[in-house]
C-alpha cells in the first residue's frame, strides 16, 4: 500500500535535490515565464487578427466584381 503513484507507473522513485527555497525560485521564475508567454499569446492574436482584417479589406477591394447585366441584357 506504501507505493507512490510515480513508483507505480514509472518502477522507481525520483530522486530530487531541491531544497524549499530552490523550489520557491523556480516557481516565481516559472510564474514570470508564463506571464511572458501569455502576454507575447495575446500580443501575436492581435497583430494576427488586425492582418486578417487587413488582408479581407485588400482581397474586397481587388475582387472582381463581374460584368454589369441588366434587366433586359443578352447574356
Amino acid at each position: 500500500m506504501g507505493t507512490s503513484l510515480f513508483k507505480a507507473n514509472y518502477g522507481y522513485k525520483p530522486i530530487t535535490s531541491l531544497t524549499l527555497q530552490q523550489v520557491i525560485k523556480i516557481s516565481k521564475t516559472a510564474k514570470e515565464r508564463v506571464e511572458t508567454f501569455i502576454n507575447l499569446h495575446k500580443n501575436l492574436y492581435k497583430i494576427v487578427k488586425l492582418v486578417q482584417e487587413h488582408i479581407k479589406k485588400y482581397y474586397n477591394l481587388k475582387k472582381s466584381k463581374g460584368p454589369d447585366l441588366k434587366k433586359g441584357d443578352k447574356v
